[in-house]
Protein backbone atom coordinates (compact mmCIF):
# COMPACT_ATOMS: atom_id res chain seq x y z
CA UNK A 1 0.00 0.00 0.00
CA UNK A 2 1.41 3.05 -0.94
CA UNK A 3 2.39 5.89 2.28
CA UNK A 4 0.47 8.25 1.17
CA UNK A 5 -3.29 5.80 0.85
CA UNK A 6 -2.14 5.49 4.98
CA UNK A 7 -1.71 8.78 6.00
CA UNK A 8 -5.07 10.19 4.15
CA UNK A 9 -7.12 6.99 5.58
CA UNK A 10 -9.09 8.58 9.09
CA UNK A 11 -9.25 4.88 10.63
CA UNK A 12 -5.06 4.91 10.13
CA UNK A 13 -5.00 6.47 13.63
CA UNK A 14 -4.48 9.88 12.25
CA UNK A 15 -7.75 12.14 13.44
CA UNK A 16 -9.05 14.93 11.55
CA UNK A 17 -8.37 18.29 12.89
CA UNK A 18 -11.53 19.71 14.80
CA UNK A 19 -12.27 23.29 12.56
CA UNK A 20 -12.01 24.52 16.38
CA UNK A 21 -8.34 23.63 16.23
CA UNK A 22 -7.90 25.28 13.39
CA UNK A 23 -9.23 28.40 14.06
CA UNK A 24 -7.06 28.42 17.16
CA UNK A 25 -3.84 27.83 15.54
CA UNK A 26 -4.97 30.45 13.29
CA UNK A 27 -5.45 33.05 16.05
CA UNK A 28 -1.96 31.93 17.90
CA UNK A 29 -0.09 32.61 14.58
CA UNK A 30 -2.02 36.20 14.11
CA UNK A 31 -1.29 37.42 17.69
CA UNK A 32 2.27 36.10 16.86
CA UNK A 33 2.69 37.98 13.48
CA UNK A 34 1.18 41.23 15.83
CA UNK A 35 3.82 40.38 19.00
CA UNK A 36 6.78 38.80 17.33
CA UNK A 37 6.65 36.54 20.41
CA UNK A 38 5.00 33.62 21.08
CA UNK A 39 4.27 33.60 25.00
CA UNK A 40 2.94 37.78 24.41
CA UNK A 41 0.87 36.03 21.26
CA UNK A 42 -0.54 33.24 24.04
CA UNK A 43 -1.75 35.88 26.79
CA UNK A 44 -3.33 38.47 23.85
CA UNK A 45 -5.39 35.79 22.76
CA UNK A 46 -6.06 34.50 26.47
CA UNK A 47 -6.64 38.29 27.27
CA UNK A 48 -9.21 38.57 24.14
CA UNK A 49 -11.47 35.39 25.33
CA UNK A 50 -15.18 36.66 25.77
CA UNK A 51 -16.65 34.42 28.77
CA UNK A 52 -20.12 34.90 27.62
CA UNK A 53 -19.68 33.31 24.40
CA UNK A 54 -19.94 29.61 23.84
CA UNK A 55 -16.55 27.66 23.92
CA UNK A 56 -17.46 26.43 19.97
CA UNK A 57 -17.41 30.14 19.69
CA UNK A 58 -14.51 31.38 21.64
CA UNK A 59 -11.32 30.76 18.43
CA UNK A 60 -13.54 32.54 15.97
CA UNK A 61 -14.15 35.64 17.83
CA UNK A 62 -11.01 36.22 19.13
CA UNK A 63 -9.32 35.73 15.74
CA UNK A 64 -12.04 38.57 14.71
CA UNK A 65 -10.45 41.18 17.42
CA UNK A 66 -7.31 40.08 16.19
CA UNK A 67 -7.68 40.64 12.39
CA UNK A 68 -9.39 44.20 13.87
CA UNK A 69 -6.18 44.86 15.87
CA UNK A 70 -4.12 44.20 12.88
CA UNK A 71 -6.23 46.11 10.72
CA UNK A 72 -5.71 49.38 12.89
CA UNK A 73 -1.96 48.80 13.55
CA UNK A 74 0.46 50.92 10.60
CA UNK A 75 1.48 49.27 7.56
CA UNK A 76 5.14 48.61 7.04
Amino acid sequence: MDKNQNLSNPQQGIPPVPPQAMLLREAVMTAYSITGNLSAATALCSSLVDEDLPGEQQASAVLNRLHQIAMKRPKH
